[in-house]
């Protein structure tokens, strides 16, 4: 029985693989496709609850992509010698076309008066982009503070997201990348 358990995890965990193992090196996309690449990033007072989330449209409305961090399990740590933050580099495979960051959501608990209370907020945002066909796209930082006042903001932290990807994703050359951050203007309180 113990044997048979055993065998089962090793199975399942060879299926896991790393960033870099799918990328190969390359953020060069499928045939006909992009990539996206986004910080999703945050700040909570108790950050080992905390999920962050982002939604992308497409051109009819309807929901093209999802991505998901967990301030708890995942780190964009940036160049040699930068300081961590909490949070995910995601990269979003969609075919060419017109998109928008429609909305962003988080979920945390704050310790209250009478105990934990579990709190969600949803950003309604409107920030477009635009796809070309086999190429990869920088779109910068969606950064969600989990305070009193919870907010958003569309930052470029390209520096750090690049180093990320260099380090963690093992990808060299980024060159091809294109850089377009979203616009901080298009950034909306829930």
């Amino acid at each position: 029985m113990r044997r048979t358990f055993l065998v089962a995890m090793l199975v399942a965990l060879s299926g896991c693989t790393t960033m870099a193992d799918r990328l190969r090196g390359s953020l060069t996309p499928p045939p006909g496709q992009a990539y996206a690449v986004v910080s999703l990033v945050g700040r909570a007072f108790n950050p080992d609850s905390a999920t962050l989330g982002l939604t992308v449209s497409n051109a009819q409305g309807r929901e093209a992509a999802q991505g998901i961090a967990s301030l708890t399990t995942d780190t964009v740590f940036g160049e040699e010698g930068m300081s961590p933050v909490e949070g995910k580099l995601v990269l979003l495979t969609l075919p060419p076309g017109d998109y928008r960051l429609s909305s962003v959501w988080a979920h945390w608990v704050e310790d209250g008066v009478f105990g934990a209370d579990m709190k969600i907020k949803q950003f309604k945002l409107n920030a477009p982009f635009h796809l070309e066909s086999n190429e990869a796209v920088y779109l910068g930082e969606v950064w969600v503070d989990m305070s009193f006042l919870p907010e958003v903001a569309l930052r470029d932290e390209r520096k750090r997201d690049f180093g990320h990807m260099r380090r963690v994703w093992k990808v060299e050359d980024l060159s091809a990348v294109q850089i377009r951050p979203l616009s901080q203007a298009q950034a909306a309180r829930p």
